[in-house]
Formats: C-alpha cells, sequence, structure tokens
C-alpha cells in the first residue's frame, strides 16, 4: 500500500507514524510511506501514484479539506481519511468522499479497524482492463471505464462517457465475471457500474448522465448491492 501523511505537526505524525508501523508489523503486509507537512507542497507535487492518503483538517495555509476539494479534481478515486481533533467538521469530510475520520488523541484499536475499511476501499477502487471483442475488432477498455452493459437483440453495448461498443453475447454469462469490478444487474436487458451510480428514484437510476429502468425482481438486490459498495465491499 502507498500511503502519502499530510500533517504539520511533528508529535501528530509521530503517533501516525507508530499507529501504521504496528498496523503492518500485525499484518504483514508491504507499504511504502511519504510525509508532508503541508498540503502546499503535497498538491503541487502530486502524481497520482497513492493509494491512501491521510490528512491533517486543521492546517495553516491550506486546510486539509481544501485540499482535499483539490485533490478530488486531480484523483477523484484515491482513498481518504481525516485525522482531527474537530469532530465537527465530519459532515464536510464526507462531502470530498472521505473515506472516514479518525480522532485525536489516536485510538490504536479504532486506527485499526479504520486501516481494515481503508484496505476494502483501496480494493473497491482498484482497476482492472478488460478485453472486449468487439464487431469492429478487440478494444481495451478499464472496467471504471464502463458506465453500463445492455442488452439488445443478441448483442452487448458496452456504454462508456465516450462511445457505445457492440459486442455479441449474453448479458447472463457476464454477471459472475463482472461482480468482483461493482457492476450489478438492474433489470433483464442492463448491468451497471455502481461506481457511475449518482441517484435512485422511484423504479428509475441515474448513470452517468444516462437515466434507466430499475425492475421490480432486481430492486431488491440492485439496493443491496449498491449499499455494499458504499460500505467499501
Amino acid at each position: 500500500m502507498r500511503i502519502a501523511i499530510m500533517d504539520d505537526s511533528e508529535q501528530d505524525r509521530e503517533q501516525l507514524l507508530a499507529c501504521l508501523k504496528q498496523y503492518f508489523s500485525e499484518t504483514g503486509a508491504a507499504y511504502e510511506l511519504t510525509v508532508f507537512e503541508n498540503a502546499g507542497t503535497f498538491l503541487s507535487d502530486y502524481h497520482y501514484h497513492f493509494d491512501f492518503i491521510i490528512l491533517d483538517i486543521d492546517m495553516p495555509g491550506i486546510s486539509g479539506i481544501e485540499a482535499a476539494k483539490r485533490l478530488r479534481e486531480l484523483d477523484p478515486h484515491v482513498t481518504l481519511m481525516f485525522v482531527t481533533n474537530m469532530p465537527q467538521y465530519a459532515i464536510e469530510a464526507y462531502a470530498v468522499e472521505a473515506m472516514d475520520y479518525v480522532l485525536k488523541p489516536i485510538s490504536y484499536p479504532d486506527f485499526h479497524l479504520k486501516m481494515k475499511k481503508a484496505e476494502r476501499y483501496i480494493l473497491r477502487n482498484a482497476d482492472t482492463p478488460l478485453l472486449l471483442q468487439a464487431v469492429s475488432g478487440p478494444v481495451r477498455y478499464n472496467a471504471s471505464e464502463i458506465l453500463y452493459i445492455e442488452s439488445r437483440s443478441h448483442y452487448l453495448y458496452y456504454h462508456t462517457a465516450t462511445e457505445e461498443i457492440r459486442v455479441r453475447g449474453k448479458l447472463g454469462d457476464l454477471v459472475d465475471s463482472l461482480l468482483p469490478y461493482h457492476f450489478a444487474r438492474a433489470g433483464e436487458s442492463f448491468l451497471v457500474n455502481l461506481q457511475h451510480l449518482k441517484a435512485i428514484n422511484g423504479n428509475e437510476i441515474l448513470v452517468g448522465s444516462e437515466r434507466l429502468p430499475i425492475s421490480r425482481r432486481y430492486r431488491a438486490a440492485f439496493l443491496s448491492a449498491f449499499t455494499r459498495y458504499l460500505g467499501g465491499f
């Protein structure tokens, strides 16, 4: 796991480092750690190579919340967690899609649980290239780039933000293979990437900018899959 810590307090940084060292000593997993004392330095040299970023909220200059807002413009998928002694900022933390927050002074048992959650989120956000045997020839897309898959007249149509790719096949044959990439069936004709689900309104869902029907038969299972996705599972 590639981790960045952003905190202006040396004492708090040392506590975080001790907690991380203990956690990875217990789990045996490998990790790389980079420490930043302020948000300005971090943002000016961001290279999209971190899996997990831990930010203090109360920092001079650019606050952790403001840094996270700017970071989300650069990298919408990286997993974020705040550390703070001001729980009143928790709502703002979730507004920038932070995974969670940890209160200072840090309790290691609480930190351990949050790290387990972080690992689930990182796995959830991992991308995988898919080779599609399109009618026009083989094409490669990352799973995260596919908004939804539609079945029509013996063909599957993979919808992305920029194009529609036609592949011969059956939707039912895809379901099991795409479950690990957070796809869920919304009906007989639609398999939806939950990463791109924007809203659920009655019997209709908003995927990217497209409105799709959700059938009564699949509704309960679809909502359950979306709840697990939001929880990092």
